[in-house]
């Protein structure tokens, strides 16, 4: 398989868990609808920036061949979104 297959595959099974479950937390925990849109926008956003800037950085370590660095780069940044949507949610 060449690189580009293998970081397609990665990120077929990695944003689902990255971009899922922000917007489940925002889903559950919205107290009416207005504010369940505009959390799920927002978690939208983090998450595409936060996976962005995720597989920038992991495909740098990865062709340094620190591979362990980037998988623990990918499950913190996984950790992100969830956090900033537990943070929004607290916040109204």
């Amino acid at each position: 398989m060449n690189d580009l297959t293998v970081w397609i595959i990665i990120a077929g099974f990695y944003a689902p868990l990255h971009f899922l479950l922000p917007i489940l937390i925002v889903f559950l925990n919205a107290e009416n609808s207005q504010q369940r849109q505009s959390g799920i926008r927002r978690a939208v956003i983090n998450a595409s920036l936060s996976m962005l800037v995720a597989f920038t950085i992991v495909i740098w370590l990865a062709r340094d061949n620190k591979i362990s660095l980037a998988m623990g780069v990918l499950f913190v940044s996984l950790l992100i979104p969830i956090a900033q949507a537990v943070i929004q949610i607290k916040k109204h």
